[in-house]
C-alpha cells in the first residue's frame, strides 16, 4: 500500500486539477466577467449606514453619467450631430437617458408642474425684497420686463402673473450648467465661433464592467468617427467615468498580459541557461501552469468574477510559486542526490516550512476589510497550494534526469555570498561588521526621515492625459464640474429636510462670497418647504397683491379679470416634482424620503465649510475622496502592524524546529529586509502608502522562506542551497520587480517595495545557515512514504 500511495495520490490530485480546469474552460467559453473599479482594492468597514448609503448613490449616480460636447463652426451642423450621437447611444441599449436638451414636451411638463403653486414660489431676490417690504421695486421690475425687453413674457402670462414672480423664480433656479443657454431645446454654448451642443445620458449598467464599457467606448467611437467622415470639421469632447475605466482597464489588461509575458519569458531563459536541460523548464511550467489555473479558477468559483488587478498581482505569484520547482530542480546539482526520492526529502521541510510562511502573509490579506485584496490573496493561496502540491506528487513521478555535471562556476558564485558572511561574522573582523551595522543603520534612518506617507486615494488610478485635457475643457464649457463633495442633510420626513437646507442658506451664500465654494444646488431651491411656501403666499398677498395689484394691471393694460385665475392654495411637492424626472437634476438631490444632498460645486475650502455648518442641525459635509484617503492612512498603520503581527505568529514554529535561538537567527534576516525598505525606498524619494506596507508583509514571508531553506540546507549543501535562493529571489524579483513600471501607483508601490525587500532579504539570508533544525519535522519521513 505504502508503494502505491503516491500514484494514489498524484492520480486524485489529477482529478482535482481536472474538475478545476473544466470549470475553467467553461467559464471562459461562457465569457469572463472583469471588474476594472480599483476603488474596489479601497478598505471597507463599519460606518454609519446612511452615510455609507448616501456615499454609495451619489457615487454610481456620478459614475453612471456620460457628457459630451459635440460642436462645429455651424449652428445647424452640431446640431444635427449632437441628434446623431445620441441616437447611436441610445442604440446600444446601455443607455437609461440620452439628450441634453428641454424639448417642447419636458418645457410643458415643468409649466404644468410649478404653474398652479406660483404664488408660493419666490425667488430668493423677490422674497428679500417683499419681506423688507419693497413690493413697489418688485412691480416695477416687472413693468420694465414687460415694456423693456420684446418676447420676454407674453400677454398670457401677464394676465396670470402680473407681477412676473415665476419667470423670476425659474431664472434663479441653480441650474449646475451655468454657461449653457437653451437654444430651441438644445441645451448650447457659443466660444470661439464654435457652437457646442450638450449631449447627457444615463447608464443602465455599471460603468466599471468590461463588458459594459467595451460596449458604450466602442459605440461611441464608432459614431464620433462617422461624424467626422460625414460632417469635416466635427469636434467632440467627453467626459465620464466609463471612458476612464475603460482607458484604465485596457492599460491594465495591456500591462498584465506584458508583464506575465516578460515574467514567462524570463523564467524559461532562467530555467534554460541554468540547468541546460529541458525537463526541468517542462517539470516548472508543468507546476507554475496547474498553480495559476487552479488560482483563477478557484477565485471565479468564490467571487463569481475577476478583477483587473487580480490578473496583474497574479502575474507576480508566478516568481513565489516557482520557488519549489526551483528547489527541486536545484537538487540536481546535488551528486549526492541521485533519485527523485532522495531529492524530495532533502528539499521536503525547506518548502514545507516556506509554504507555511508563504501562506501566513497572504493569508494576512485575507484580513484587510477590501474586496480586491482578498481576490487576490484567495487567487495567491490556491495558485501556492496547488503548485505545492504538483511539485510534491508530480515532479518525483516526472523525474527521469541524472545530477548535473555542469554548474561549477554558478556553486562558486554562490558560495561567494556565503564566505562573504562568514569573513564579515568572523572573529577578527569585528571592526567590520560594527561598521557595516552603522552604515546600515546611518542609511535606514536618514531614509526613513526623508520618507513621507501619500494616501491619497486620487493617485490609486493612472488617468489618461487625453481624457482629462478633455474632461476640464468640458467642464470649462459648461461651466460646471464632477465634484464627490456634497451636503447630506438628513431629517425625519421630506418637509423637515427642506426646512433644515433653507436654514443653512445663509450660511452657504456667505461661503460662496469668501471663495470657499463656487455654488451649490439643494432640493429645497426647485420645491421650497410648505412652511416657506405659505410664507411667500401671505407676502405676495400682503405686499404685492392688496396694495398693487389693481394699479399693476392698469399699467400694463390688462383688462378686468371677469374671474379669479386659477391657483392652488396647496403647497407644490417634492413628489409631485419628481414624478416622471419633469425637474431636471432633482433626481440626483434626493435619496429617499428626509435624506438629501446639496451637491457643492468648485469647494476649494472644505474644512472652512465644515467649521461653518458645525451647529447645523442634521446637515455634514461628505468628502468621500478625503474620506477614503483617511482611511487608507488608517490602514496602512494597521497594515504595518499586520506585519508585526505576522512575525509573531511564525516563531512558533520556527521555536518548534530550531529552538529559541534558532528562530531569532532564522527570523532576522527577512525582519532585517523589512525594516531597511521603507528606509531605502525613502532615501530614492519614493512616497510611503497602504500598498507599499501591505507588500511589507510579503517579503516578510517570502524572505522567511528563503531564511529556511537557507537554515535547512546546512552547511556542506550551502552552495546548492544559495543557488536555488537565488534562482528564486531572481524569479519573484523579476514578476514583483516588473510591477514596479506599472502606470497605476498602487501597483507600481507594490512592485518597488518587493523588488527592493526581496534583494534584501536574499542578500541576508545565508545568515540564517548557521542555525541547523534541532526536530525532525513529520515531512521527512512522509516524503519516503509519498515515493
Amino acid at each position: 500500500m505504502k508503494r502505491n500511495a503516491p500514484r494514489i495520490a498524484a492520480l486524485v490530485w489529477l482529478l482535482v486539477v481536472a474538475v478545476a480546469g473544466v470549470y475553467l474552460a467553461g467559464r471562459v467559453h461562457a465569457g469572463l466577467s472583469f471588474r476594472t473599479d480599483l476603488l474596489a482594492l479601497l478598505p471597507r468597514e463599519e460606518v454609519d449606514p446612511v452615510l455609507q448609503q448616501a456615499n454609495e448613490t451619489v457615487t454610481r449616480s456620478l459614475a453612471r453619467r456620460v457628457v459630451a460636447l459635440v460642436g462645429h463652426a455651424g449652428r445647424d451642423e452640431a446640431r444635427a450631430a449632437a441628434r446623431r450621437l445620441t441616437d447611436d447611444l441610445s442604440a446600444t441599449g446601455l443607455i437609461e437617458t440620452a439628450g441634453g436638451g428641454f424639448d417642447g414636451d419636458r418645457m410643458k411638463r415643468i409649466g404644468t408642474l410649478y404653474f398652479p403653486h406660483r404664488q408660493g414660489l419666490l425667488s430668493p431676490g423677490d422674497r428679500a425684497a417683499l419681506k423688507a417690504g419693497q413690493g413697489e421695486e418688485v412691480a416695477i421690475r416687472a413693468l420694465s420686463q414687460a415694456f423693456g425687453f420684446v418676447g420676454l413674457a407674453d400677454a398670457g402670462l401677464l394676465r396670470t402673473d402680473p407681477f412676473l414672480l415665476l419667470p423670476s423664480f425659474f431664472t434663479s433656479l441653480p441650474f449646475p450648467l451655468s454657461r449653457l443657454t437653451l437654444d430651441e431645446g438644445m441645451l448650447t454654448v457659443v466660444e470661439g465661433g464654435t457652437t457646442w451642443i450638450l449631449v447627457n445620458a444615463v447608464l443602465r449598467r455599471d460603468p466599471f464592467e468590461l463588458a459594459a464599457q467595451d460596449a458604450v467606448v466602442g459605440a461611441f467611437d464608432r459614431s464620433v468617427a462617422a461624424l467626422r467622415a460625414q460632417t469635416p470639421g466635427v469636434e467632440v469632447k467627453r467626459l465620464g467615468a466609463v471612458f476612464f475605466a475603460h482607458a484604465g482597464a485596457s492599460t491594465g489588461m495591456r500591462e498584465a498580459t506584458i508583464l506575465t509575458t516578460l515574467t514567462i519569458v524570463g523564467a524559461v531563459l532562467m530555467i534554460v541557461a541554468v540547468f541546460r536541460r529541458v525537463a526541468p523548464l517542462l517539470h516548472n511550467v508543468l507546476a507554475l501552469g496547474v498553480g495559476l489555473g487552479f488560482g483563477m479558477a478557484g477565485s471565479l468559483a468564490l467571487f463569481g468574477e475577476l478583477h483587473v488587478a487580480t490578473l496583474l498581482f497574479g502575474s507576480s505569484l508566478i516568481g513565489v510559486a516557482v520557488d519549489y520547482g526551483l528547489y527541486y530542480s536545484g537538487s540536481l546539482f546535488d551528486p549526492a542526490l541521485r533519485t527523485p526520492r532522495e531529492r524530495l526529502r532533502s528539499i521536503m521541510p525547506g518548502i514545507t516550512l516556506g509554504l507555511v510562511t508563504a501562506l501566513s502573509g497572504y493569508a494576512s490579506l485575507m484580513l484587510a476589510p477590501m474586496p480586491g485584496l482578498r481576490q487576490i490573496a484567495a487567487f495567491s493561496i490556491l495558485g501556492l497550494l496547488a503548485t505545492y502540491a504538483t511539485v510534491v506528487l508530480w515532479l518525483p513521478l516526472l523525474d527521469r534526469a541524472q545530477p548535473a555535471r555542469h554548474g561549477r562556476g554558478m556553486l562558486w558564485a554562490a558560495g561567494r555570498l556565503g564566505a562573504f558572511w562568514d569573513v564579515v561574522l568572523g572573529a577578527q573582523h569585528r571592526r567590520t561588521r560594527v561598521a557595516l551595522a552603522a552604515l546600515v543603520v546611518a542609511a535606514g534612518g536618514t531614509g526613513l526621515f526623508l520618507l513621507r506617507s501619500d494616501d491619497d486615494v486620487r493617485r490609486m488610478q493612472s488617468l489618461s492625459p487625453g481624457l482629462v485635457r478633455q474632461q476640464e475643457e468640458v467642464q470649462r464649457l459648461i461651466g460646471a464640474g464632477t465634484a464627490s463633495q456634497f451636503l447630506l442633510v438628513q431629517a425625519p420626513d421630506t418637509e423637515t429636510a427642506l426646512r433644515r437646507e433653507e436654514a443653512v442658506v445663509a450660511t452657504l451664500e456667505r461661503l460662496k462670497g469668501e471663495g470657499a465654494l463656487a455654488g451649490y444646488q439643494m432640493p429645497a431651491a426647485f420645491v421650497p418647504s410648505a412652511e416657506r411656501q405659505r410664507e411667500n403666499r401671505a407676502l405676495v398677498r400682503d405686499v404685492l397683491e392688496q396694495p398693487l395689484l389693481e394699479r399693476q394691471r392698469a399699467q400694463l393694460g390688462l383688462p378686468a379679470p371677469t374671474e379669479p385665475a386659477v391657483a392652488s392654495d396647496a403647497p407644490l411637492t417634492l413628489d409631485a416634482a419628481l414624478a416622471g424626472e419633469t425637474v431636471p437634476f432633482l433626481g440626483e438631490l434626493v435619496l429617499a424620503p428626509g435624506l438629501h444632498v446639496v451637491a457643492l460645486q468648485g469647494l476649494t475650502r472644505p474644512d472652512a465649510v465644515r467649521a461653518a455648518l458645525a451647529g447645523a442641525e442634521g446637515v455634514r459635509l461628505v468628502d468621500p475622496t478625503a474620506d477614503f484617503s483617511a482611511l487608507l492612512a488608517k490602514y496602512r498603520q494597521r497594515a504595518l502592524l499586520l506585519t508585526g503581527l505576522a512575525a509573531l505568529l511564525m516563531v512558533p514554529a520556527l521555536a518548534w524546529r530550531y529552538g529559541w535561538r534558532g528562530a531569532a537567527g532564522i527570523m532576522g534576516p527577512p525582519v532585517a529586509a523589512v525594516l531597511l525598505t521603507p528606509g531605502l525606498l525613502g532615501l530614492a524619494g519614493q512616497d510611503f502608502s497602504f500598498f507599499h506596507a501591505m507588500a511589507l508583509v510579503l517579503v516578510l514571508s517570502i524572505g522567511m522562506d528563503y531564511a529556511v531553506f537557507c537554515a535547512e540546507g546546512g552547511t556542506a549543501r550551502r552552495p546548492i542551497t544559495i543557488l536555488s535562493v537565488f534562482l528564486a529571489s531572481l524569479m519573484t524579483q523579476l514578476s514583483f520587480g516588473l510591477l514596479s513600471v506599472s502606470s497605476a501607483f498602487a501597483v507600481h508601490g507594490f512592485g518597488l517595495t518587493m523588488l527592493v525587500g526581496i534583494l534584501l532579504a536574499f542578500l541576508m539570508a545565508p545568515l540564517a545557515g548557521r542555525c541547523g533544525p534541532r526536530r525532525a519535522l513529520r515531512s521527512d519521513a512522509n516524503a519516503s512514504v509519498l515515493m
